[in-house]
């Protein structure tokens, strides 16, 4: 259980942390989502084409049709959101790598 002092900490953060407030920060934010494209259906993504392929497989393995469907769909987007974060990670390391060469380089021009 948190203290009375804490409680009253987090319930006068929690009051800042609205979101976003003006007509601009509420239309970025609402695309937030939009921007990697893992709101977008199966259906139509990258990943189309290989719906009917998972889905035949599944139902040779005995699924019918609608359960294949489903697994088919929850498999492809489980495997989007996992090359998604691939994705970000390798971006991060390069972004890393870069800050990491630029401050060996100011530190020699300040030498």
């Amino acid at each position: 259980m948190i203290s009375a002092k804490r409680n009253a900490a987090n319930q006068r953060n929690a009051a800042r942390s609205t979101g976003p407030r003006t007509d601009e920060g509420k239309r970025c934010s609402s695309v937030n989502a939009m921007r990697h494209g893992l709101t977008t259906s199966i259906e139509s993504s990258i990943w189309a084409p290989h719906l009917q392929s998972l889905q035949a497989l599944l139902e040779s393995d005995g699924l019918n049709p609608p359960e294949a469907r489903d697994l088919a769909l929850c498999i492809l987007n489980y495997e989007r959101n996992v090359q998604s974060r691939r994705k970000l990670h390798h971006a991060l390391r390069h972004l890393r790598r870069a800050a990491n060469q630029l401050t060996k380089q100011c530190k020699i021009l300040t030498i």
